[in-house]
């Protein structure tokens, strides 16, 4: 069975500024330290050697300590620090010679031996404090970004899974949708076929664009109102062939909401429901009014039928507008409403959407 990969040592320009604000505090510390206790070196002089120290010191532990932690990762806690420990202090032992070595070349009089016997104490016990520190925040920044990443992969996981659970539900009721269209459509051009092929041919070319529309509709999810227009232009001149004289229609869109998007076969779905609800059961027939228009952030899109009339408790489950409402309220939340209401004598559906841009 392989180990398990160690965690990698990246030292960013971040990791080695907080290194360097160690080295600088723990200078400022060691010459406060020193000025308290009496130590007759003047302060610029202390303070000088002190960074000499301190930098070398930190920046030993900087370099070797993450690389030291990183080898002995895997293993229990008390086997790391006993590792970390005694690493800590040769470090110390290491950082002290190298630091006296440096003052003492530099020209101050100071003897190598009672500096470095003096410092290594001092230095030692600074070093195992720091590096103590610095091990246990690194750690817990380590594993805090683990943590994060983890929470922004189940957030994205998350995300993309509602997505799909949204593009499913979707495909879903259109599929419901589709079918039934189609249904009607194909007896509307049944009923041509012997009386006026030359009318059922133009009729099929029409259900030719509707079938394209659909099929690509269902890939961009929204479309432009112009086009869901002349798909229900189309579809209502199919039905005309079916009924004759007894279906007249007007279609009444705002110019500012011609460039809007709305979900494909929207209104469709209203003007389907009309023809099968409302004019073809009637031997007079009857009229049907599409209308689309702005209100405030709202896209209004309404049809008018002048049926018998009917309200929102009479929809079937998984048929026409209760899909149609099922469809708005999956893709558009609160946001996406259908009413039923008298008007006119008549029945007004409208469907309310959020307002897109142009």
């Amino acid at each position: 069975m392989p180990s398990p990969e160690r965690p990698r040592v990246i030292y960013t320009r971040a990791y080695w500024l907080r290194v360097a604000g160690v080295g600088l505090t723990a200078a400022v510390l060691l010459t406060a330290l020193f000025t308290i206790l009496g130590r007759t070196t003047a302060v610029p002089v202390m303070l000088k050697h002190s960074l000499v120290h301190s930098s070398i010191m930190a920046g030993l532990c900087g370099a070797l300590l993450p690389g030291i932690r990183r080898r002995i990762a895997q293993a229990r806690s008390w086997l790391q620090w006993a590792v970390t420990i005694p690493s800590l202090l040769g470090l110390a032992a290491v950082g002290t010679a190298l630091a006296c070595g440096l003052i003492a070349l530099t020209g101050a009089h100071e003897a190598f031996w009672p500096a470095f016997t003096f410092a290594l104490p001092i230095n030692a016990l600074i070093t195992m404090t720091l590096g103590v520190g610095m091990s246990l925040y690194e750690a817990q920044r380590v594993r805090l970004n683990a943590v994060t990443l983890e929470l922004r992969t189940r957030e994205l996981e998350a995300e993309r899974d509602r997505k799909l659970a949204l593009q499913a539900r979707l495909a879903s009721l259109e599929s419901r949708l589709q079918p039934h269209f189609l249904f009607n459509t194909l007896n509307a051009i049944s009923s041509l076929i012997q009386d006026d092929p030359d009318h059922a041919e133009r009729m099929v070319e029409r259900l030719a664009a509707l079938l394209r529309f659909s099929l690509d509709a269902s890939e961009r999810g929204l479309v432009p109102l112009t086009d869901e227009l002349k798909i229900v232009g189309d579809y209502l001149e199919i039905e005309r062939a079916r009924l004759g004289e007894r279906l007249s229609f007007t279609l009444d869109v705002d110019a500012d909401a011609a460039g809007r998007e709305v979900p494909p076969l929207v209104i469709q779905t209203l003007v389907e429901n009309s023809v099968k609800h409302a004019i073809a059961p009637r031997p007079a027939g009857g009229r049907i009014r599409v209308t689309a228009s702005l209100a405030g952030d709202r896209l209004l899109l309404s049809v008018w039928d002048d049926g018998p009339g009917f309200t929102a408790a009479a929809m079937r489950p998984g048929h026409g507008l209760d899909s149609l409402q099922a469809r708005l309220g999956a893709r558009f939340g609160a946001a996406g409403a259908l009413t039923i209401a008298p008007r006119d004598g008549g029945t007004l559906v409208t469907v309310a959407l959020p307002r897109t841009a142009p």
